[in-house]
């Protein structure tokens, strides 16, 4: 409130009002010149709630002031307080103005976080400003996340931001620690080094070292496909698309896998289906014996062959036997069950020359003569005849003594006999010769005479006498104990002897002849056969 004092007495009543019956020490200060000025200061020594505390300035004439003059009423203001009670007084004589204020305050006392008392709300007050310790700012206890480095914190940055510079379990971030950081790949937050991310954070690929369980069959951290574990972290296969394990190109060739295709890598024959590698490539093949070697499951069929490799000839087709005798027979020669072409004197035996070569079955039932004959060597011979009842061919195989063509075989072989040192025999049991005859459904009681002599070979012929039995490739047969007046010949370009006059001329052939079967005399056993090589 304010009170208005008109004069000294209401000075005192004041006073008293202030100190309202309390023991009261006062102070009063008064100046008497010029204009006047009073302090008054009031003191409970005991507190008192509610007491007013009054400040009052009274304006009052002075010494030296002129009478009369206007004096202000004083103005009170009482306000709560607690304990103490203070009142100040100024009188300024000039203005004759007083005023008083008093204030007070009931309850209890505010809470002052950082007197080191834990108060009201807090939850802790150290009475310190070290925001590193247990209590931080604002009396809170310290924790992650309220932006203050604290014990047993890394680093505190006051977001819940788990992917910057500091993880919401404020530490920096790391490889391991769960959470998926710039310049991490993954981040499983294990030691596991075979599931999907590795313990360095990084997804795990093949040629890591460790093998990736359900995926990976092996890593072994290199690129070579030579060894056990291939750049596919798996073990080498033929069908991995890559050339790995012992392969010569991709997926083909080598020990394991499928020979490779013409113009893919080699590095020896067999890994060729052609057989044949030359500058490690597979090349056309230079045999059909070559292609059985590469593969030995390969059918008969025709094949394409290349005799000279790189050299002028052009590759050509080849009928190859791959099942019978080993396999790898390449047909030369073909004869028709009758009325065929290739007698004894036949120039096909001597010159280049083909016949009916786009029929190159074996089972035909034409003449034929292929380029095998002429161009491909060989270092076996092999002739076969049609059983005349079972249809079934037997064959007779023989080496020779010098890799060779057919047609240098026939042509180059002087022909003539034994006695003359003529001709090409081959050594065999006596039994083992007469199979000439049983291949064909024949036997030595269809023989004109009952042999002394037998030879099998090459060019054979009587050159001893004028008789007129000779074969080109097969059995003779002679009464005599040697090859002098030979009688009959089996095999194929096969005669026999005609007349006792000798009326054949050299280089003729005689009328009892057969180019495939037994001329027994003049009994003549026609059959249908082949000649191949090896």
């Amino acid at each position: 409130m304010r009170i208005q004092l008109w004069n000294a007495a209401a000075w005192g009543i004041c006073v008293l009002v202030a100190c309202n019956g309390d023991s009261a020490t006062t102070s009063a200060t008064e100046t008497g010149t010029g204009t006047g000025t009073t302090s008054v200061e009031t003191t409970t020594g005991t507190p008192t709630t509610g007491t007013p505390t009054t400040t009052g300035t009274t304006t009052q004439p002075t010494e030296g002031s002129a009478s009369g003059d206007a004096t202000s009423l004083p103005t009170t203001t009482v306000e709560p307080t607690t304990g103490t009670t203070t009142t100040d007084t100024t009188t300024t004589g000039t203005t004759g103005t007083t005023e008083a204020e008093t204030t007070g305050t009931t309850g209890e006392p505010e809470p002052v976080c950082g007197d080191g008392q834990v108060e009201g709300a807090e939850q802790c007050d150290d009475g310190n400003d070290d925001n590193t310790d247990t209590c931080v700012e604002g009396c809170l206890e310290a924790s992650c996340g309220d932006g203050f480095v604290g014990p047993g914190e890394a680093c505190d940055d006051g977001n819940e931001v788990d992917d910057d510079a500091c993880n919401n379990d404020c530490a920096p971030p790391s490889c391991g620690d769960g959470v998926l950081q710039m310049g991490e790949a993954c981040d499983d937050g294990n030691a596991i080094e075979t599931d999907e991310c590795l313990s360095t954070c990084a997804a795990a690929s093949c040629g890591d070292g460790f093998v990736h369980e359900g995926v990976e069959t092996c890593d072994d951290a290199n690129a070579d496909e030579t060894d056990a574990c291939t750049t596919l972290c798996a073990a080498p296969s033929c069908s991995d698309g890559i050339q790995s394990g012992g392969e010569s190109d991709v997926d083909c060739g080598g020990p394991e896998c499928p020979p490779c295709e013409l113009a893919e890598g080699c590095t020896e024959p067999t890994d060729c289906e052609s057989g044949s590698c030359d500058g490690g490539q597979c090349v056309v093949s230079a045999s059909c014996k070559a292609i059985k070697q590469a593969q030995p499951n390969a059918p008969d069929g025709l094949y394409d062959i290349d005799a000279d490799g790189a050299g002028p000839q052009a590759p050509f087709k080849v009928w190859c036997d791959m099942t019978t005798d080993g396999g790898g027979w390449a047909l030369a020669i073909r004869f028709a069950p009758s009325q065929g072409i290739f007698d004894f004197y036949s120039p096909h035996w001597t010159t280049v020359s083909v016949v009916n070569e786009a029929l190159n079955s074996p089972t035909d039932t034409t003449d034929g003569k292929f380029k095998a004959y002429n161009v491909l060597p060989g270092g076996e011979i092999r002739g076969c005849m049609q059983h005349p009842i079972t249809k079934a061919y037997g064959c007779k195989s023989y080496s020779l003594p010098a890799t060779t063509t057919l047609l240098d075989l026939f042509t180059n072989t002087p022909v003539g006999s034994d006695i003359a040192m003529k001709g090409l025999y081959f050594q065999e049991d006596q039994a083992d010769m007469v199979n000439w005859l049983t291949i064909q459904g024949r036997s030595l009681a269809d023989a004109s005479i009952a042999p002394n002599y037998m030879a099998v070979g090459i060019n054979i012929d009587d050159d001893q006498s004028c008789y007129d039995a000779r074969v080109r490739f097969g059995l003779v047969l002679n009464n005599e104990v040697n090859s002098s007046t030979l009688n009959d010949a089996a095999g194929f370009g096969a005669q026999s002897h005609y007349t006792v006059a000798c009326d054949v001329a050299p280089g003729v052939d005689a009328p009892w002849r057969t180019p495939c079967g037994f001329a027994g005399g003049p009994n003549i056993y026609n059959t249908a056969g082949h000649i191949w090589i090896r």
